[in-house]
């Protein structure tokens, strides 16, 4: 297992990247305590894709398929400004 100071993993970043893409375990240090151990993940299967929420589908279903003129939300913009 290797070791790595933190503060020398903040200078020289490409000395992770080396242990990470070799397949080694980093055992993460401050003052001389060990403070995290980063380990390599075993890909057995590629990892799954996010589905998240399908925002587009939300607008539709809330306004449907309406669009605004072009100018009417600027319109709304000086109206409301003036009032103040």
């Amino acid at each position: 297992m290797k070791t790595a100071e933190l503060e020398d993993l903040k200078r020289d970043a490409t000395q992770l990247e080396a242990f990470v893409l070799g397949q080694e375990v980093v055992r993460l240090m401050v003052n001389g305590n060990a403070v995290a151990m980063l380990t390599p993940i075993n890909r057995t299967e590629p990892p799954k894709a996010f589905n998240g929420p399908d925002f587009a589908a939300q607008r539709r279903a809330v306004f449907g398929d309406r669009v605004l003129p072009p100018g009417t939300v600027q319109s709304l913009i000086d109206e409301d400004r003036d009032e103040r």
